[in-house]
């Protein structure tokens, strides 16, 4: 498995990207769209169409993270597990 890794703007918003990417008991994730992204932060929309700004490290960080979380949409990757450590959010994909 490969861990992708993204380095958030403090430990706050790494625990609450990986709690918005973890995986459900029926093996999906919440996420349902990417609302914005405007420099350092991105906001993420979840199925119950409640919204969620994280705020990463910087603006490459956020180009990487909605590259990533558009293929998990598009079901192109499949998420095995999130979690963090300090501030850098950690997520495993399956392949």
């Amino acid at each position: 498995m490969k861990t992708l890794r993204f380095e958030c703007d403090d430990r706050y918003e790494a625990e609450k990207l990986a709690s918005l990417m973890s995986v459900q008991k029926d093996n999906t994730v919440w996420v349902s769209s990417i609302q914005a992204a405007i420099g350092n932060e991105i906001v993420i929309q979840l199925k119950d169409k409640s919204s969620h700004a994280v705020l990463l490290k910087d603006d490459e960080t956020v180009i990487r993270l909605k590259s990533f979380i558009t293929d998990v949409i598009n079901g192109k990757i499949k998420i095995h597990s999130s979690d963090y450590l300090g501030s850098v959010t950690g997520i495993r994909i399956v392949g």
